[in-house]
């Protein structure tokens, strides 16, 4: 625990709340001036440990920091501090500790998105926490993560980062609390941060809010005043891919299984399959948990991406290859060259399209209404899957976007009216 958490009431509240929730032993130390060189050192070493039992999941017992957000601005850094400390210690680190990361991000812009070849929507995040409750073998706060840094200072967050965002972007309709690849629900209800978010978006005519999550702690959620102001959305996947790949998530059914139960709050929950990635048998396996996502719950939208943003060895070495299909595994070692460099990568277009066409079916064989769309994927792609998918890629309605307000509905505005598909925001 950084030191400065004592200076508001608050925050520590905050903290005890989240202490007397937490199972097992466990030790706190403060982190202050004299002794943040050797604190942030040992935070390198103490996950992953060696002696956990088989029954917790390893991501489990990565090491909490608490502290609070940062808010004097930009201007300011840690670069004194790093020169406090051993070699081995990095300038993310400082940050994480001290709360230096980022509060708000304009995601997805045009520009961007026309480099890249990424068709999605402008969106503004927010975050408070940096790393992963889970362990994700593909994410590099997953399994890699070496700790979470939690911010306790949430209603300055509000005040000076959240506010101030809506009343200077009214073409963002929908924001999304996703930041620094933390599952921010994985903290909740000790943690606080929803009932802060929704009561903020309840000042304001037709704001929303998203939680993106692959947990099913979702019970809390019927004692918040404002749910009627968020969105759930699940990245969801096959039950190999659960266990094998997604360790500390839970069964890949329990994530549809918390979905129905937000929708019998009233909460309108979307799914996205994101990161598809082809295991043994995956045409089986994506098939079940379709089936089972659309007998269980009625979600306004699916999504597909495979997994991307990766090359090829990065595939092989993140991955147990021994787990994948072994003709996607080849298709993404013959196209290595071709889909470096390139965001969709590593597998090459006629490998994703395959695997996207078959999910599109296996959506359609159980819902003909439910709104489909490929998720950063190219404008190739778009342009040879949107009649099957049944969207144009210009004004489409996905899962998290920035104008996918509840009911199936795009607001569309002045502010935005195309996806990053189109060549302008106008």
């Amino acid at each position: 625990m950084v030191d400065r958490v004592y200076q508001d009431r608050r925050c520590v509240e905050r903290l005890e709340r989240i202490l007397n929730a937490l199972k097992g032993n466990f030790e706190i130390s403060e982190i202050n001036d004299s002794n943040f060189p050797a604190a942030v050192e040992e935070l390198k070493n103490l996950y992953p440990s060696g002696e956990v039992p088989s029954t917790v999941p390893v991501s489990y017992t990565k090491p909490l920091v608490f502290t609070t957000m940062d808010l004097r601005g930009p201007g300011f850094n840690l670069k004194h501090l790093l020169k406090k400390c051993p070699s081995s210690v990095l300038l993310p680190d400082l940050e994480r500790i001290f709360g230096h990361f980022p509060r708000a991000i304009d995601q997805h812009p045009h520009t961007r998105d026309q480099e890249n070849n990424c068709v999605c929507w402008p969106t503004y995040n927010f975050g408070t926490i940096a790393g992963c409750s889970h362990g994700c073998l593909y994410c590099s706060d997953g399994i890699r993560g070496k700790f979470l840094s939690v911010a306790l200072n949430l209603e300055d967050v509000m005040e000076k980062v959240v506010r101030p965002v809506i009343e200077n972007n009214p073409w963002n309709r929908v924001f999304r609390m996703i930041l620094n690849n933390a599952d921010l629900i994985t903290f909740e209800p000790e943690y606080g941060l929803f009932e802060l978010f929704t009561e903020t978006l309840s000042s304001y005519p037709d704001r929303y809010g998203y939680f993106h999550t692959s947990s099913c702690n979702v019970a809390w959620l019927v004692n918040l005043k404002h749910r009627d102001r968020l969105i759930g959305v699940w990245s969801v996947s096959c039950e190999t891919m659960a266990e094998k790949i997604e360790s500390g998530t839970g069964k890949a059914t329990d994530r549809f299984d918390a979905a129905r139960l937000c929708q019998e709050m009233g909460i309108p929950v979307r799914f996205k399959f994101k990161p598809i990635i082809p295991v043994k048998n995956w045409k089986q396996e994506y098939a079940a948990s379709i089936e089972y996502s659309l007998k269980v719950a009625q979600p306004e939208s699916i999504g597909f991406a495979l997994y991307m943003w990766n090359t090829y060895e990065s595939l092989v070495s993140s991955l147990p290859v021994e787990l994948l299909d072994s003709e996607c595994v080849d298709a993404a070692r013959q196209a290595a060259e071709e889909m470096k460099g390139k965001v969709y990568g590593p597998f090459p277009h006629e490998t994703r399209k395959k695997i996207y066409q078959f999910f599109i079916q296996q959506a359609r064989q159980h819902s003909k209404d439910v709104l489909l769309y490929v998720s950063t994927e190219s404008r190739e792609m778009w342009d040879e899957l949107k009649d099957n998918l049944g969207q144009d890629p210009n004004v489409y309605i996905c899962g998290c976007g920035s104008l996918a307000i509840p009911g199936r509905k795009l607001a569309a505005n002045p502010g935005l009216r195309y996806s990053t598909y189109h060549p302008t925001p106008i």
